[in-house]
């Protein structure tokens, strides 16, 4: 199956988080055509913001190819935002643990089941005064040569 359902936890998703995103941020979308009709595949996003998931996730939910993002583990434990997380199927990653493999091996097996994996390879948000990207960490491309996955730049 190449495309994920879209189920219970993502259109609620949508229902909280559309309207505000709609009505705060103007949308300037380019390049949906780059996304895959089908099969497993990779984005490589740029994380300037705490809202860089939402707005990334609005762009790839009107595609019909709902993402599974990388977020820190941390994240997973407040109540709200965890609940979703966990609900829409989101990727822990435990950084500097011994689970820290477990999000390598979920984002292997969700490309090879079809699924849009979605990495911030900075692994964080940029720090740069201005804006720019800080080093990347090398995840995004090590599952990119696991699964022979595309990489899309957004």
């Amino acid at each position: 199956m190449s495309r994920r359902r879209i189920g219970f936890w993502y259109r609620l998703a949508a229902v909280i988080a559309k309207p505000p995103l709609v009505v705060l941020f103007k949308r300037d979308w380019r390049g949906m055509e780059h996304i895959p009709a089908d099969g497993g595949f990779i984005t490589a996003v740029n994380h300037n913001s705490y809202l860089d998931p939402l707005s990334y996730g609005h762009f790839q939910y009107n595609t019909g190819r709902v993402p599974r993002l990388l977020a820190k583990a941390g994240l997973f434990r407040t109540p709200f935002v965890g609940m979703m997380l966990r609900g829409t199927g989101q990727i822990p990653v435990y950084r500097e643990t011994t689970n820290a493999l477990d999000a390598f091996r979920a984002a292997v097996d969700a490309i090879e089941r079809g699924e849009c994996v979605a990495f911030y390879p900075e692994g964080t948000l940029t720090r740069d005064p201005d804006m720019w990207p800080m080093a990347g960490k090398t995840g995004a491309a090590r599952v990119a040569l696991m699964t022979e996955a595309p990489v899309i730049p957004v």
